[in-house]
C-alpha cells in the first residue's frame, strides 16, 4: 500500500476550546522508534482530559505544541512497522490507546487523522464482531473499569462483586456505561443503581438492556433519598459532583468508594506526570484534598481511592481485550463523520464539558 506524504488531521490550531478545532493538511508521521506502528486510521475516540489540555489549563505542567493533533485512542489498519515490532504486520486490524505514563514525554498519537503512530504495546487485534467505531471506543474505558473494580475489590477483601450492590452515577456516560457492564457481566454484581437526567431515562434500556436494576432521574429526585442509607457495598464515582449524594448510600462499616473523578493521591499524579513535572506545592494541595475527603467520610470506615486507568500496563490491557473479545461488554457511543467539522466541534464540546453526551464520542474517519 502506497503511503502518501500528507493527510487530513483534526487539530487544535492554538490554545482554544472545541469551537476552534480545525481539520488541516499535515505531514503523515514517520516511524522514528523501533516499536512504532503506523496505522491507517478508521475511527478515533475523544477523551475529556485530552481536550481540556488544549485550552491551556495545565500550562504549569504541560503546554501543547500547536497545531496540536487530537485523539489518543482509535482503530485502524497497520501500514508499516518498526524494526522491533514482533506481533503485528502490515494489514492487521487493530485498536488501542496511546496513553503512556509518565505523560507528555513523546509526541501525542493524533488518532483523529488519516494516519497515526502508536507503539506496539498499546495495540490489540480488533475482534471481527466489532465495527471500527465500536473498537475505537473501547480501550481506555474497559481498562479503567477493570482496574478500578479490581482495586475496589482489593479494598473490600473480595474476589468478585457477587451478592454486592453497586452505585454508579451517570449511567450512560462513557465511563459509567462501561463500568456497569464490567460489574454485571464480568464480576457478577447483584444490583446496580445509577442516575441519568430526565431526557435519558427512556434511553437506558435501549443502550444497556438489563444492566441496571434502579435508575434515578437526578433532575427530579435526590439520589440519596431513593436508596436506603448504607445499602450500597461499593460506589464507582464517575463525576466530580456526585460523591456527596453517594456517600450516605454506602455501608459505613464495610463499604468502599473508588473514584475516577476526584483529586488523586499525590503518588498517583506524580506517576502520571513524572517526578520532573510534579511541583512540590501540588503534593501539598493534594494532601489537603485528601484531608477534605476524609472529612467528607468522617464517622465511617469507608476508604476512598482515586484510580487512574493505565493502558500502559500490558497485562491489564490484554485482560481488557479478552473482555471485549468475549463479547462481555458492548460499545455505548455516538458517532460523527470526519468530514462534518461542526458535528465534531459540537460533540467535542460535550466531551470537553462533561455534559450532554451519551457514551463515547467517536469520529468515523473512513
Amino acid at each position: 500500500m502506497a503511503i502518501p506524504t500528507t493527510m487530513r488531521a483534526l487539530v487544535a490550531p492554538r490554545k482554544c476550546g472545541p469551537e476552534a478545532y480545525e481539520v488541516m493538511e499535515r505531514p503523515v508521521p514517520s516511524i522514528t522508534l523501533p516499536t512504532h506502528v503506523l496505522l491507517k486510521m478508521h475511527a478515533a475516540a475523544m477523551n475529556t482530559g485530552e481536550l481540556q489540555s488544549f485550552d491551556g489549563r495545565f500550562g504549569l505542567i504541560y503546554t501543547p505544541i500547536y497545531p496540536a493533533p487530537i485523539g489518543l485512542e482509535g482503530s485502524g489498519v497497520v501500514v508499516a512497522v518498526g524494526t522491533a515490532v514482533k506481533n503485528l504486520k502490515v494489514g492487521d486490524q487493530v485498536y488501542g490507546a496511546y496513553i503512556e505514563k509518565p505523560m507528555f514525554r513523546k509526541p501525542p498519537g493524533g488518532f483523529a487523522a488519516e494516519y497515526a503512530l502508536a507503539e506496539e504495546q498499546y495495540l490489540l487485534p480488533k475482534p471481527a464482531h466489532l465495527s471500527w467505531e465500536e473498537a475505537a471506543s473501547m480501550t481506555s474505558v474497559v481498562v479503567t473499569s477493570y482496574q478500578a473494580w479490581r482495586r475496589g475489590m482489593q479494598l473490600m477483601g473480595v474476589q468478585s462483586l457477587e451478592g454486592k450492590t453497586v452505585y454508579i452515577p451517570a449511567g450512560l456516560s462513557s465511563t459509567g456505561s462501561m463500568a456497569a457492564q464490567v460489574a454485571r457481566n464480568v464480576l457478577g454484581a447483584e444490583k446496580l443503581i445509577t442516575t441519568v437526567s430526565t431526557p435519558k431515562m427512556e434511553l437506558v434500556e435501549r443502550y444497556l438492556p438489563g444492566v441496571y436494576d434502579q435508575v434515578i432521574d437526578y433532575k427530579t429526585q435526590r439520589p440519596r433519598d431513593q436508596v436506603p442509607r448504607g445499602s450500597v457495598d461499593i460506589m464507582y464515582n464517575t463525576q466530580w459532583n456526585s460523591m456527596d449524594e453517594g456517600i450516605p448510600m454506602i455501608n459505613p462499616k464495610t463499604g468502599v468508594l473508588v473514584s475516577i473523578a476526584s483529586a488523586p493521591q499525590k503518588e498517583v499524579l506524580r506517576k502520571i506526570f513524572g517526578p520532573e513535572r510534579f511541583p512540590w506545592w501540588m503534593g501539598v494541595l493534594l494532601d489537603l484534598a485528601g484531608l477534605y475527603y476524609k472529612w467528607k467520610l468522617r464517622g465511617t470506615n469507608i476508604p476512598h481511592e482515586f484510580v487512574s486507568g493505565g493502558v500502559e500496563i500490558r497485562e491489564d490491557l490484554e485482560a481488557a481485550g479478552e473482555i471485549v473479545a468475549l463479547g462481555k461488554v458492548k460499545a455505548v457511543m455516538r458517532v460523527v463523520e470526519f468530514g462534518d467539522l461542526e458535528a465534531i466541534r459540537k460533540g467535542c464540546e460535550e466531551v470537553y464539558s462533561g455534559k450532554g453526551g451519551i457514551g463515547k464520542l467517536v469520529v468515523k474517519i473512513v
